[in-house]
């Protein structure tokens, strides 16, 4: 029978039981190599039969192949956790996965992907790349060194502490905490899914568990684009040239939605015109309904208005891209002079904004943004100190400096930037001016931002009447409503 025996300072055994053999070594103590090979044994022999090779005969590498065949095409963020385990697969040199989109149904589980695997070619690297691709090489190579280890490692040796190796490398090579949790969790997972659908069993529970020293979670975003700042970011979005990057982010704005869910997710049969709401069947929480406001139906009456077709049922309300929006998102940021701002803080800004508008109401806010609990909710909400210091002292609030349509329209400041840009591309002053009218008298009325249009408005007036000879009702002027013919 076997027995443990000494090695080194510690001690280990050698097993071998239902035609495996196994090996363990660094316990402290012959007791300890003792009690944990009997539980070893215990465990292969009358535990619940394991499927595939087992723990001791299949690495972290391969079972990642594995797990990624049987549990990605239900995932709909696979491709994050596909880009996370094909480092896994390359250390190995192992077919790296590839998804392609589908929407099935099968068993009543909805299958997002098909995942197959592909041998990577050897990608070609730029003169101009080279260098960077070099520095990005160099500043993973600690965590790429502890991951090939881990990747060729049978799962049954892996322990708490290699996962912990891994930990502090990323940590040491200074990624972000989302990224090393992320890291985390995708291993956890996978030796969830081994124990609950292969059998294969560990002592001590899951190494990727809650043992980890893990680094402090980073402070979620509290970044809240102003009215004055999105004014900004409006006439840049809208010079642009991309004709669905300004109609997007207002309708972000006026709903909180989130990004995919107007770009992936909504088409023109989503939408309720008479109960004012949108019916996303598959957004990231899974099916929920969106209210709208006076701005949003706005938007979406416009564009639908505006389209070169009429838009058929299933045709996409926004048909760009997301790395199309976020590069345009990106150039109008960067004119603009709007420093620390991304796509998803349109979030951040219109949860804020509903929060000031219905006082803190979380019901209504859940149902807006679409959250389960009141927790994530909270976190999009970022009420600033000073707006409370000013509430709290009965003032209003300066609207221009508030979260993006606050007492303030988010689509007035479209239309003005596309007024302004007819009438500098060569458009007559009249139609011009008109346009800017328009976009005034569709604004809200609130009495926060009634002083702001109304000096808009005399101006405008002033424009027009001088170009045409005559009053604002002068007969050659054009009304144009918000949005431009999509191309």
């Amino acid at each position: 029978m076997a027995k443990p025996y000494k090695e080194g300072t510690g001690w280990a055994y050698r097993l071998r039981v239902a035609g495996q053999d196994i090996y363990r070594s660094g316990f402290k103590s012959e007791a300890q190599a003792r009690a944990h090979m009997q539980k070893t044994r215990v465990e292969l022999t009358e535990g619940p039969a394991q499927a595939r090779l087992g723990p001791n005969r299949t690495s972290l590498g391969v079972a990642f192949s594995d797990y990624a065949r049987e549990r990605l095409p239900y995932l709909k963020g696979a491709e994050q956790d596909a880009r996370r385990i094909n480092r896994y697969l390359r250390a190995l040199r192992l077919p790296v996965i590839a998804l392609a989109p589908v929407e099935l149904t099968k068993e009543g589980k909805r299958i997002y992907w098909t995942v197959s695997f592909v041998e990577e070619a050897q990608r070609a690297i730029l003169n101009c790349l080279a260098g960077h691709r070099a520095r990005q090489d160099a500043s993973s190579a600690e965590s790429d060194r502890v991951r090939k280890r881990l990747a060729t490692m049978m799962m049954a040796d892996v322990t708490t502490h290699h996962i912990q190796g891994l930990i502090n490398a990323l940590v040491s090579e200074g990624k972000k905490s989302a990224t090393v949790h992320l890291e985390r969790a995708e291993l956890r997972r996978l030796f969830k899914h081994a124990s609950a659908v292969w059998r294969w069993r560990w002592v001590g529970g899951n190494p990727a568990g809650d043992m980890l020293d893990m680094p402090a979670v980073d402070p979620g975003r509290d970044r809240v684009i102003t009215n004055e700042e999105w004014q900004r970011l409006a006439a840049e979005l809208v010079n642009y040239g991309n004709p669905h990057v300004a109609p997007l982010a207002c309708l972000m704005l006026e709903t909180a939605m989130r990004s995919c869910e107007p770009l992936v997710h909504l088409r023109w049969r989503h939408i309720d015109w008479t109960q004012r709401i949108l019916e996303l069947p598959d957004a990231k929480c899974g099916s929920r309904k969106v209210p709208l406001t006076p701005g949003a139906l706005q938007v979406l009456s416009q564009l639908k208005a505006h389209a070169s077709t009429p838009p058929a049922p299933d045709d996409k309300v926004f048909p760009t891209s997301y790395q199309a929006a976020k590069k345009a998102w990106a150039v109008a940021r960067e004119r603009a002079g709007v420093e620390d701002v991304g796509l998803h803080d349109l979030r951040h800004t219109a949860a804020t904004r509903f929060a000031l508008e219905f006082k803190g109401n979380v019901p209504v806010l859940m149902v807006i943004t679409g959250h389960k609990t009141v927790q994530m909710v909270m976190r999009y909400v970022n009420v600033k100190a000073t707006e409370v210091a000013t509430m709290l002292h009965g003032e209003e609030l300066d609207a221009l400096h508030t979260a993006a349509g606050y007492q303030m329209s988010t689509t007035a400041a479209v239309e003005a930037a596309e007024a302004a840009k007819a009438q500098a591309s060569g458009d007559t002053a009249a139609k011009a001016g008109r346009r800017g009218l328009n976009a005034v008298l569709t604004a809200q009325d609130e009495p926060a931002g009634r002083a702001a249009k109304d000096e808009h408005l005399d101006t405008q007036e002033r424009r027009v009447a001088s170009a045409t000879g005559g009053g604002a009702g002068g007969s050659n002027i054009v009304v144009v409503d918000f949005g431009r013919r999509a191309a």
